[in-house]
């Protein structure tokens, strides 16, 4: 199975974390042989508890281990994710991006 970190807009608001959890609810019935992971469900409830810099290094060191990363609509306008789409091109992990619902190659 591939594993495919989903980035999506956070900062530290819930309902950001139900809008990922719908994206990846919709694509797994199209992606059977993936196995999605969600820094917004695995770290998000620390978010505020480390500077920002250091949270980041969680982020890193689960997209280090994804096979993928897949940027939502919106992944522009947050740090977070243009920090990961950096990230992972300088480490050369293939990047796509989920559009309406689609996903496309970078």
């Amino acid at each position: 199975m591939k594993m495919v970190y989903v980035a999506h807009p956070f900062s530290g608001r819930q309902e950001n974390v139900q809008r990922v959890q719908e994206i990846i609810e919709d694509l797994l019935p199209r992606h059977r042989d993936t196995t999605f992971y969600s820094p917004l469900h695995a770290t998000g409830f620390f978010y505020h508890m480390f500077p920002y810099d250091e949270g980041i290094e969680h982020c890193y060191e689960a997209l280090r281990r994804c096979d993928e990363l897949w940027l939502c609509d919106g992944w522009w306008d947050s740090r977070g994710c243009r920090l990961e789409h950096t990230f992972a091109i300088q480490n050369g992990i293939p990047v796509k991006f989920i559009v309406n619902g689609e996903v496309k190659n970078g």
